[in-house]
Protein backbone atom coordinates (compact mmCIF):
# COMPACT_ATOMS: atom_id res chain seq x y z
CA UNK A 1 0.00 0.00 0.00
CA UNK A 2 3.03 2.25 -0.15
CA UNK A 3 1.85 3.84 -3.43
CA UNK A 4 -1.31 5.21 -1.81
CA UNK A 5 0.54 6.80 1.07
CA UNK A 6 2.42 8.92 -1.46
CA UNK A 7 -0.60 9.75 -3.60
CA UNK A 8 -2.97 10.50 -0.74
CA UNK A 9 -0.30 12.50 1.06
CA UNK A 10 0.31 14.61 -2.02
CA UNK A 11 -3.40 15.22 -2.58
CA UNK A 12 -3.76 16.16 1.08
CA UNK A 13 -1.16 18.91 0.68
CA UNK A 14 -3.50 20.75 -1.66
CA UNK A 15 -6.19 21.07 0.94
CA UNK A 16 -4.31 21.42 4.21
CA UNK A 17 -1.73 24.03 3.19
CA UNK A 18 -4.10 26.98 3.62
CA UNK A 19 -6.68 28.12 6.15
CA UNK A 20 -9.38 30.31 4.63
CA UNK A 21 -12.74 31.67 5.73
CA UNK A 22 -15.71 29.86 4.19
CA UNK A 23 -17.54 33.07 3.21
CA UNK A 24 -15.95 35.09 0.44
CA UNK A 25 -16.41 38.79 -0.15
CA UNK A 26 -16.99 40.08 -3.68
CA UNK A 27 -13.37 41.27 -3.81
CA UNK A 28 -12.23 37.74 -2.90
CA UNK A 29 -14.47 36.32 -5.63
CA UNK A 30 -12.94 38.77 -8.11
CA UNK A 31 -9.48 37.60 -7.05
CA UNK A 32 -10.50 34.00 -7.86
CA UNK A 33 -10.59 34.90 -11.52
CA UNK A 34 -6.88 35.76 -11.22
CA UNK A 35 -5.93 32.56 -9.40
CA UNK A 36 -3.22 30.28 -10.61
CA UNK A 37 -4.45 26.91 -11.78
CA UNK A 38 -2.86 23.52 -12.18
CA UNK A 39 -3.21 22.17 -15.71
CA UNK A 40 -2.01 18.72 -16.72
CA UNK A 41 -2.33 17.29 -20.22
CA UNK A 42 -1.74 13.60 -20.84
CA UNK A 43 -2.25 11.23 -23.73
CA UNK A 44 -3.51 7.72 -23.02
CA UNK A 45 -3.69 4.76 -25.40
CA UNK A 46 -7.20 3.84 -24.23
CA UNK A 47 -10.64 5.03 -25.25
CA UNK A 48 -12.21 8.03 -23.41
CA UNK A 49 -14.63 5.76 -21.51
CA UNK A 50 -11.77 4.04 -19.64
CA UNK A 51 -10.30 7.36 -18.51
CA UNK A 52 -13.71 8.70 -17.51
CA UNK A 53 -14.41 5.52 -15.56
CA UNK A 54 -11.15 5.91 -13.64
CA UNK A 55 -12.66 9.11 -12.16
CA UNK A 56 -16.23 7.88 -11.65
CA UNK A 57 -16.49 4.11 -11.18
CA UNK A 58 -15.26 2.69 -7.83
CA UNK A 59 -14.21 -0.56 -9.52
CA UNK A 60 -11.84 1.43 -11.75
CA UNK A 61 -10.94 4.15 -9.22
CA UNK A 62 -9.44 1.55 -6.90
CA UNK A 63 -6.47 1.34 -9.30
CA UNK A 64 -5.15 4.66 -8.07
CA UNK A 65 -6.56 4.41 -4.58
CA UNK A 66 -6.54 0.98 -2.87
CA UNK A 67 -8.93 -1.95 -2.44
CA UNK A 68 -9.79 -0.83 1.12
CA UNK A 69 -10.97 2.63 -0.02
CA UNK A 70 -14.71 3.27 0.35
CA UNK A 71 -16.51 5.16 -2.39
CA UNK A 72 -19.98 6.71 -2.12
CA UNK A 73 -20.78 8.29 -5.49
CA UNK A 74 -23.97 9.93 -6.76
CA UNK A 75 -22.79 10.66 -10.31
CA UNK A 76 -25.16 13.36 -11.53
CA UNK A 77 -25.11 17.15 -11.62
CA UNK A 78 -25.69 18.23 -8.01
CA UNK A 79 -24.81 14.73 -6.76
CA UNK A 80 -22.23 14.33 -4.04
CA UNK A 81 -19.36 11.93 -3.51
CA UNK A 82 -17.31 10.81 -0.53
CA UNK A 83 -14.08 8.85 -0.71
CA UNK A 84 -12.86 7.44 2.62
CA UNK A 85 -9.63 5.72 3.59
CA UNK A 86 -7.94 5.00 6.86
CA UNK A 87 -4.18 4.98 6.89
CA UNK A 88 -1.89 4.57 9.90
CA UNK A 89 -4.76 5.45 12.25
CA UNK A 90 -5.74 8.59 10.33
CA UNK A 91 -9.04 8.75 8.51
CA UNK A 92 -8.92 10.62 5.20
CA UNK A 93 -12.24 11.82 3.79
CA UNK A 94 -12.45 13.57 0.44
CA UNK A 95 -15.81 15.05 -0.49
CA UNK A 96 -17.31 17.08 -3.26
CA UNK A 97 -20.22 17.83 -5.53
CA UNK A 98 -20.58 17.13 -9.24
CA UNK A 99 -21.03 20.33 -11.25
CA UNK A 100 -20.94 18.89 -14.77
CA UNK A 101 -21.29 15.28 -15.91
CA UNK A 102 -20.95 14.52 -19.65
CA UNK A 103 -19.94 10.89 -20.05
CA UNK A 104 -17.30 10.14 -21.34
CA UNK A 105 -15.90 13.53 -22.27
CA UNK A 106 -16.22 15.92 -19.32
CA UNK A 107 -16.45 15.86 -15.56
CA UNK A 108 -16.36 18.89 -13.28
CA UNK A 109 -16.57 18.63 -9.52
CA UNK A 110 -15.58 20.28 -6.26
CA UNK A 111 -12.99 18.60 -4.09
CA UNK A 112 -12.11 19.09 -0.45
CA UNK A 113 -10.92 17.36 2.69
CA UNK A 114 -13.05 19.00 5.41
CA UNK A 115 -11.29 17.26 8.31
CA UNK A 116 -8.06 19.04 7.36
CA UNK A 117 -9.09 22.33 5.75
CA UNK A 118 -12.16 24.32 4.72
CA UNK A 119 -10.59 24.86 1.28
CA UNK A 120 -12.57 23.51 -1.66
CA UNK A 121 -11.01 23.44 -5.12
CA UNK A 122 -12.73 22.70 -8.43
CA UNK A 123 -11.47 20.03 -10.79
CA UNK A 124 -12.31 19.80 -14.47
CA UNK A 125 -11.51 16.68 -16.47
CA UNK A 126 -11.89 16.91 -20.25
CA UNK A 127 -11.25 13.90 -22.47
CA UNK A 128 -11.02 13.99 -26.26
CA UNK A 129 -10.78 10.91 -28.45
CA UNK A 130 -7.95 10.80 -30.96
CA UNK A 131 -7.93 9.09 -34.36
CA UNK A 132 -5.83 6.14 -33.15
CA UNK A 133 -8.18 4.76 -30.45
CA UNK A 134 -6.60 6.72 -27.62
CA UNK A 135 -7.46 10.02 -26.00
CA UNK A 136 -6.13 13.31 -24.69
CA UNK A 137 -6.83 14.21 -21.05
CA UNK A 138 -6.87 17.82 -19.92
CA UNK A 139 -7.01 18.08 -16.12
CA UNK A 140 -7.47 21.48 -14.47
CA UNK A 141 -7.55 22.19 -10.73
CA UNK A 142 -8.45 25.70 -9.61
CA UNK A 143 -9.24 27.20 -6.22
CA UNK A 144 -7.65 28.65 -3.13
CA UNK A 145 -5.74 25.49 -2.20
CA UNK A 146 -3.91 24.98 -5.47
CA UNK A 147 -3.51 28.74 -5.96
CA UNK A 148 -1.65 29.11 -2.65
CA UNK A 149 0.55 26.12 -3.40
CA UNK A 150 1.44 27.34 -6.90
CA UNK A 151 2.09 30.96 -5.96
CA UNK A 152 4.65 29.82 -3.38
CA UNK A 153 6.34 27.47 -5.84
CA UNK A 154 9.80 28.47 -7.06
CA UNK A 155 9.99 29.11 -10.81
CA UNK A 156 10.70 25.99 -12.85
CA UNK A 157 9.66 23.48 -10.17
CA UNK A 158 6.72 21.09 -10.06
CA UNK A 159 4.16 21.27 -7.25
CA UNK A 160 3.58 18.35 -4.91
CA UNK A 161 -0.06 18.28 -6.05
CA UNK A 162 0.99 17.97 -9.70
CA UNK A 163 3.37 15.17 -8.74
CA UNK A 164 0.51 13.45 -6.91
CA UNK A 165 -1.97 13.68 -9.79
CA UNK A 166 0.65 12.50 -12.29
CA UNK A 167 1.45 9.59 -10.03
CA UNK A 168 -2.24 8.67 -10.01
CA UNK A 169 -2.35 8.94 -13.82
CA UNK A 170 0.71 6.67 -14.06
CA UNK A 171 -1.01 4.07 -11.87
CA UNK A 172 -4.06 4.20 -14.17
CA UNK A 173 -1.90 3.82 -17.27
CA UNK A 174 0.04 0.92 -15.73
CA UNK A 175 -3.21 -0.88 -14.92
CA UNK A 176 -4.56 -0.42 -18.44
CA UNK A 177 -1.34 -1.82 -19.94
CA UNK A 178 -1.34 -4.81 -17.56
CA UNK A 179 -5.01 -5.60 -18.28
CA UNK A 180 -4.94 -5.39 -22.09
Amino acid sequence: MKRTIGFLGLVLLTFSACNYKANKSSSQQHQESKMKELKIERHFDVEPEKVYSAFTNPKDMVVWWTPDTEFDIDLRVGGQYTITREENGTKFVMTGKYLEVKRPYKLKYTCGMPDFSPVIDTITVEIQADTKGGCQLTFIQVGEGIHEELKQLPEGTVSETEKGWNYGFELMEKSWKENK
